[in-house]
């Protein structure tokens, strides 16, 4: 799953309106492309990885954290 933040989508509704309104109707969708690929998402980790890095350390608090965080991310219990 890719996440985005807030402002990295305003930010780019923004450039897509300017793009829309001040370039030519054929540089549209190359321009926007462009834009969308430059984005910087953040990943959540799977469950393996959580498991992986949970075996790294000596206790399960980073599993634990881990969960917790992509649960609130994903909208899971609150």
């Amino acid at each position: 799953m890719k996440l985005y933040t807030e402002e990295q989508l305003l930010n780019t509704a923004e450039a897509i309106r300017d793009y829309l309104k001040n370039y030519p109707e054929k540089f549209h969708e190359s321009m926007i492309e462009k834009h969308l690929k430059n984005l910087t998402f953040i990943e959540l980790p799977t469950d393996d990885e959580i498991d992986y890095a949970e075996t790294q350390m000596p206790m399960n608090t980073f599993e634990l954290g881990a969960k917790w965080m992509r649960d609130k991310i994903q909208g899971g219990e609150q």
